[in-house]
């Protein structure tokens, strides 16, 4: 069994980003509402990225999704409360 994940934890060095984090990040980063100058500065920066870093860059991405279904469209735009408070 390859402990070696635990002694890089316990040695306070901030571990790289995973080979799961990359293809999160870059499967999933062009089908966003970011901006493209953020969008270019996070792909530059995969190389020196951080497991901690890729963690609230994924979470940026799911946050900015672009869903294809209009249902998910929708309740998203509800949940978002750009409805106002109109009960539908």
């Amino acid at each position: 069994m390859n402990d070696d994940w635990f002694d890089e934890l316990l040695d306070g060095e901030p571990t790289h980003i995973t080979d799961t984090q990359w293809l999160i990040i870059e499967n999933n980063i062009y089908n966003t509402a970011l901006p493209s100058k953020i969008i270019e500065t996070i792909m530059s920066s995969l190389n020196d990225m951080t497991q901690i870093e890729a963690q609230d860059i994924i979470l940026t991405i799911n946050e900015n999704k672009i869903e294809r279904d209009t249902r998910k469209q929708w309740l998203k735009m509800l949940k978002d409360g750009v409805f106002g408070h109109r009960d539908f």
